[in-house]
């Protein structure tokens, strides 16, 4: 069986999760390397099979890694290094009729913009198959990847377009809400299991029940105090929609002892809630998640503001400790997990 090179590209910090997942889910994927947002491996299996790795946010046929300079000089080695690649294998993926496109980053002193390698990296490709199409950036089918680094670079085939990461076209999302990517790594920081009874308290558009959801369960429920918050989760979790409930996540319609889990993106007090009032709120909802849960239980959430949830965990006599901080858009969030 062929044997063909991966890389995804993953929310920088969460590689040992994308990693974890894929052994856990293709534990004949063999792993090769990782950088910062990036994971490369190997595997026999079709390219379709991997599409089911859920904390990756694109997924890509990796071509090749080549040295390449700094100097706009080097941009002749380049384009011929790129027509050396044999890129048959594009051709009966079916994706050629709309074109090809390049998209190119860098990182170093190089003298030459990513725009320029792109350019080279184009010419390339018409050098060795001077027959295919070229597309512009916002008309293509097929979609080659350039990333720079130093003196390395490293070209690969896109596999997958944003409705992978998004999980669709028709999702419908509140102010602050996470990207699927990352709510199914607080998931997958759970250990997801059939017994479990699962809780997110701030729900938000339901993004982080729609992830629990890939496994098995034995109940799963959540809620929002913001009333269009329950309804954009009930519009994005559709025939599971009765699981969601509007209520106040500090004052939880259940029975103490009652949950295995709970999962939540925690107000971050920028776009929702006011960071002076975080206090309060994280101590009153690490109470509450206290009282829910069962001897043993856990909760792993998200929040920038750490210090705060260890305050308001040593008040409630419940274990909290740091798995591991993320790069967001310029914040640095981390994931905490409490075990009652």
């Amino acid at each position: 069986m062929m044997n063909y090179k991966y890389m995804a590209t993953v929310l920088p910090g969460l590689e040992a999760i994308l990693i974890d997942e894929m052994n856990t889910k293709f534990p004949e994927a063999l792993l090769k390397s990782t950088a910062r947002g990036k994971v490369f491996f190997q595997s026999g299996l079709p390219w379709e099979s991997h599409l089911n790795l859920r904390t990756a946010d694109n997924l890509y046929r990796l071509i090749g890694r080549f040295s390449v300079g700094p100097q706009k000089c080097h941009l002749q080695r380049l384009e011929k290094q790129i027509s050396a690649f044999d890129l048959s294998f594009a051709e009966s993926m079916g994706c050629l009729e709309g074109g090809y496109v390049v998209n190119a980053s860098r990182t170093g002193k190089q003298t030459y913009s990513r725009f320029e390698a792109a350019e080279a990296a184009m010419r390339g490709i018409a050098r060795r198959y001077p027959r295919w199409t070229r597309g512009t950036a916002p008309h293509h089918t097929m979609e080659f990847r350039l990333d720079i680094h130093g003196e390395e670079a490293i070209f690969s085939l896109r596999l997958t377009d944003s409705t992978f990461r998004y999980r669709g076209k028709n999702r419908v999302f509140t102010s602050a809400a996470l990207r699927p990517t990352i709510a199914h790594a607080l998931v997958w920081c759970s250990s997801p299991e059939v017994t479990d009874i699962f809780i997110d308290p701030c729900c938000g558009s339901g993004t982080i029940l729609n992830e629990r959801f890939a496994y098995p369960y034995t109940e799963i429920r959540g809620g929002d105090h913001s009333s269009e918050a329950v309804q954009y989760a009930r519009i994005n979790l559709k025939e599971t929609h009765q699981v969601v409930q509007r209520w106040d996540a500090r004052h939880l319609p259940l029975e103490s002892g009652y949950a295995d889990k709970f999962v939540c993106n925690l107000p971050f007090g920028r776009q929702i809630g006011a960071r002076v009032e975080l206090g309060a709120l994280y101590s009153e909802l690490v109470q509450e998640m206290t009282r829910v849960l069962k001897p043993g239980g856990i909760a792993i959430l998200l929040t920038e503001d750490g210090s705060l949830l260890f305050r308001a965990a040593d008040q409630c006599s419940i274990h909290c400790r740091e798995l591991m901080r993320l790069s967001l858009k310029g914040l640095q969030p981390a994931i905490y997990q409490l075990q009652k």
